[in-house]
């Protein structure tokens, strides 16, 4: 009796959904992509809402640090799949009888299961993904073989929703790609200035040092040098500085117990690596000078007790003691790691480690001092997430998904004659916005593809560097691949005047013999290929796995390295309006008559509605992700 009132109550919240969304339900296919802090939310939405056909992907397992806001996960789940343990929960969940959901554990981006025939089976994709790598594959994907994607992302308090519908709206990528934040090595090795610097510096370079195998100078003593000649100072000759010798290893000597190791470690690393760097006056001409922090004066306190206070910031006796007991205990308890072992946040030992370096190291520049939970979250890359700002994000999706469904229905099952006017990009905010600054959650129209978009439009672009150095190895790893999230790209390069094509890199889909000959072009220089660079020569990119195909123009180009130290730079027409001031966002709002009236968003609430939490395209504050990391350039 009990299963058939279940039954009839489910049966009656359908009708009722279906009542006021104007959507018929049956038959839908749906495509949810991740299975996270808003997949959770969004899968327990489909399910009460009486959605019948639900495939679930993630490629992860459940951590414990998963459990405070990804409700469906219990602890005895951990290490299980996400998908599939989300699928178990939300089953016992009232729902339609017709109900069934696949649930994989796997990558997105493996074309092999999840390819373009894969996206052609369902009506709409939902995306919860936490990269940006794999939300331009499903865009890309998705605009390939005409399925509309709902895009959404959070970051703390922030987070956002949008239908991407090909021809209609702007695509993910119709916005430039979100340059990735770094620092010049010799801040982070001789003069560092922020928090991050002394985090990037615990982790990248003395951690590694110690514990992975890298050996690394700590002070970079170029900078003197380059200091030096561009003050005046001789380059070379007899009235050059020395550079001052490089220290010995900090390798545990025959013998040594691990205590005497660590405590030669810190003397070493805090006492003459200070040293090393005072001895370079001219780096501290116009610099506050580093001090030493010498062991012999500290009364070092409890480590273990010091190491549970994650919340304050420890003193730098405790910061100390932290870092002699970490270091003692991996090299005693875990000496078959040394020279291998990586930086893992949930690694009580690495993560202690870390905390205490960063901190002695603030305190050596006159950094203000962080906490662990502070310092774990920039070294292990965590944007702390709000299960609240899940939970509204995910009930946007749903409300966004239902538009455009019943926009198809009505347009009988064709999307390019569907009509998205009804559809809203959605922003909830952390601070009160809008016209009259009353307002969490604002709504704003979409916009247009941009004209430009070499993804949606398939417009040339433009690539600039320097094509003497950059060889074709580079320009494929570094710019497409990593760059522009290319998976397995053929490239050809073009001089469209003269029809002149020779293959650079193979992809997929080609004969074997081309990729002997992309093999062969390698290593060289892009200047000494065999259709010269000029006017009317481009790059002809495509990616069979993501059916995409563009076109990019090479542009040789001495780019200044401090602004462009990728040395590159990516150029399409969105570049240039991103550069000009942003136009006032437009909101949606009741009319005194009852009307819907455009309303000017503030220019200062604007750059709140318009951030874009997903971590991609838009010319606003963009999350960090699974990619977003201190890079520290050589």
């Amino acid at each position: 009796a009990g299963g058939a009132n279940m039954a009839s109550h489910t049966s009656r919240r359908t009708q009722d959904v279906e009542s006021l969304t104007g959507c018929d339900l049956k038959g839908v296919r749906v495509l949810v992509v991740g299975a996270g802090g808003i997949g959770c939310e969004l899968v327990k939405n489909l399910v009460l809402s009486g959605f019948e056909h639900i495939t679930m992907i993630d490629l992860d397992t459940i951590d414990y640090s998963n459990l405070n806001r990804q409700f469906l996960f219990r602890a005895a789940d951990v290490n299980e799949s996400k998908a599939k343990v989300a699928k178990k929960a939300v089953l016992a969940f009232p729902h339609a009888a017709s109900l069934s959901i696949d649930a994989h554990l796997g990558d997105i981006k493996d074309t092999e299961q999840f390819g373009p025939d894969f996206f052609k089976t369902f009506n709409i994709v939902l995306n919860a993904l936490d990269n940006v790598d794999a939300r331009r594959h499903v865009n890309r994907l998705c605009l390939s073989v005409g399925i509309p994607l709902i895009e959404s992302g959070t970051e703390g308090y922030v987070g956002q929703v949008r239908a991407i519908v090909k021809g209609k709206t702007k695509c993910f990528e119709c916005d430039p790609p979100r340059v990735q934040k770094t620092f010049p090595i010799c801040t982070i090795r001789n003069h560092p200035e922020k928090p991050v610097h002394c985090i990037s510096w615990a982790k990248e370079l003395l951690f590694k040092k110690l514990f992975g195998g890298e050996e690394t100078d700590l002070v970079d003593t170029a900078e003197e040098g380059a200091d030096g000649e561009a003050d005046g100072g001789p380059p070379d000759g007899d009235g050059a500085a020395a550079a001052p010798p490089p220290p010995p290893p900090l390798k545990q000597q025959e013998g040594e117990s691990g205590a005497d190791f660590a405590r030669r470690v810190f003397s070493a690393v805090f006492e003459d690596d200070v040293q090393r760097l005072l001895n370079m006056e001219v780096l501290w001409e116009k610099r506050r000078p580093p001090v030493k922090v010498e062991l012999a004066k500290l009364a070092l306190p409890d480590a273990a007790a010091t190491a549970r206070e994650e919340q304050r910031a420890w003193s730098v006796e405790e910061s100390a003691a932290v870092l002699l007991a970490s270091v003692e205990r991996i090299f005693t308890q875990r000496a078959s790691e040394v020279g291998s072992l990586a930086f893992d946040k949930d690694d009580d030992d690495a993560m202690d480690f870390v905390a205490a370096a960063a901190n002695l190291r603030c305190a050596t520049f006159h950094i203000p001092l962080q906490s662990r939970w502070e310092i774990k979250g920039i070294a292990g890359r965590i944007i702390h997430a709000i299960a609240t700002t899940n939970a509204v994000i995910a009930g946007f999706i749903v409300l966004e998904a239902f538009k455009v469904l019943r926009s198809v229905q009505a347009a009988g099952g064709d999307l390019s004659k569907a009509s998205i006017d009804a559809c809203r990009y959605c922003v909830c905010n952390r601070h009160l916005s809008g016209p009259k600054e009353n307002q969490l959650l604002l709504r704003m129209r979409l916009e247009a593809p941009e004209p430009k978009c070499y993804v949606c439009t398939g417009s040339t672009s433009t690539l600039e560097l320097d094509t003497a150095s950059f060889t074709v190895r580079s320009l494929v790893e570094q710019v497409v691949i990593k760059f522009l999230s290319f998976n397995k790209p053929t490239i050809d390069l073009t001089n469209e005047l003269t029809h002149k094509t020779v293959l650079l890199w193979e992809g997929e889909d080609k004969d074997e013999g081309g990729g002997e000959e992309g093999e062969l072009h390698g290593d060289k220089p892009l200047d000494s290929l065999p259709v010269k660079l000029g006017p009317g020569v481009v790059l002809e990119v495509e990616d069979t796995t993501q059916a995409l195909k563009c076109k990019i123009a090479l542009t040789h180009t001495l780019l200044d390295k401090e602004e462009h130290p990728s040395g590159f730079r990516f150029i399409a027409a969105a570049d240039e309006a991103a550069a000009a001031p942003p136009a006032p966002a437009e909101e949606d709002s009741p009319g005194g008559d009852g009307s819907r009236k455009r309303r000017k968003v503030a220019e200062g609430d604007a750059a709140v509605a318009g951030a874009e939490p997903s971590g991609g395209a838009g010319s606003g504050v963009v999350v960090a992700d699974d990619d977003d990391d201190v890079i520290m350039l050589e």
